[in-house]
């Protein structure tokens, strides 16, 4: 296995990819450096001298064959370079204080930040991460069942919990399955309902509610928080770890999931949103599913608001995974040392 666990992608490969390898050969690095030397080697190769057994030319028109070649080689890493510098540029402005990489001066690194261990860091290194656990993986090595199984279950919902109270400008419920206290969807509504998310829970669920169902297809619910409720804003969130969430929206099972578990639903405004570990680049699909979502937060949006969130957090406002935080750095350094082991 190489020093970094990382698949170099194919040269024609997309911006974005470049960049995830990039930010994974930097966040697996002992110096936590990606140099890219390694796409100029492919870059030249493109462009070798002809073989042997080719017919020769003379001297004049070799010279101009290399001439020109050479220059062809500049310019496809000038190429290289501006793409790289311009999607690294769009993480930096749109994740805010969240993004945890950096160009060197020169534009031949990107490097990992120091702290990258602090909370407002671990958001986005979790989603990339977690965009590569399924297909298209950029990772050279098996990774464990447990430690998918653990970020599904528990980290990506803790992350989003945060997001969703960072883009409420309030507070959250978790209450995807499986939760955390092993609290059921009534007990988690009551506690909600009690910070005001202003609806009123059931004392039991209704007479139609499937008897085995786990969440009612709603991962979180958060709401602003005002003097007095309803709440200006509500949102019903779902949690999407897996690239099957294209046209499948919360909203789908938003009104169900009133009928099963509220006896008066929430009188302000209604929003939906979905949660993504990676980064939307078709700009078409972009507009079209926030459409049939309501809101997405991908890689570039999700950390700022979960930012955002652990600051309201600490801040004083009471919401569900407030403690969990830590859960997220312990996965992230599990995941790197078994990765390099």
């Amino acid at each position: 296995m190489p020093i970094e666990p990382v698949v170099t992608p194919e040269l024609n490969a997309e911006d974005h990819v470049l960049v995830d390898w990039l930010e994974l050969v930097a966040f697996f690095n002992e110096f936590r450096t990606a140099r890219l030397d390694e796409l100029d080697a492919a870059i030249e190769e493109q462009f070798e001298a002809p073989a042997d057994d080719e017919p020769d030319e003379d001297t004049d028109d070799l010279g101009d064959a290399n001439g020109g070649n050479i220059a062809k080689i500049d310019a496809a890493k000038e190429r290289l370079r501006e793409s790289i510098e311009n999607e690294v540029d769009f993480r930096t402005t749109d994740c805010a204080n969240a993004y945890p990489f950096r160009l060197g001066a020169d534009a031949e690194e990107l490097i990992l930040v120091e702290d990258w261990q602090d909370d407002k860091f671990t958001p986005y290194l979790t989603c990339l991460i977690t965009t590569h656990l399924t297909k298209k993986s950029l990772f050279d090595f098996e990774v464990s069942g447990d430690l998918i199984q653990r970020l599904r279950n528990r980290v990506f919902q803790v992350l989003s919990t945060f997001a969703m109270a960072g883009l409420a400008s309030g507070s959250a419920a978790s209450i995807g399955w499986p939760r955390s206290d092993k609290s059921d969807i009534i007990a988690t509504l009551k506690r909600a309902e009690t910070r005001g998310a202003g609806f009123r829970t059931r004392d039991t669920p209704g007479r139609y509610t499937p008897p085995n169902e786990k969440d009612g297809g709603v991962d979180v619910i958060a709401w602003q928080i005002d003097v007095r409720p309803p709440p200006i804003f509500f949102y019903f969130a779902q949690v999407a770890s897996g690239h099957n969430w294209p046209g499948k929206p919360v909203s789908t099972h938003s009104k169900l999931f009133e009928r099963h578990y509220m006896d008066d639903a929430h009188r302000g405004n209604v929003n939906y949103a979905t949660l993504l570990p990676f980064r939307i680049v078709d700009e078409d699909q972009w507009n079209n599913e926030h459409v049939i979502h309501g809101a997405l937060l991908d890689r570039t949006r999700l950390p700022k608001h979960a930012v955002i969130g652990q600051a309201l957090a600490r801040g004083g406002v009471e919401m569900d995974e407030a403690e969990n935080m830590p859960q997220v750095l312990s996965w992230l350094q599990e995941f790197r040392a078994t990765a390099l082991a």
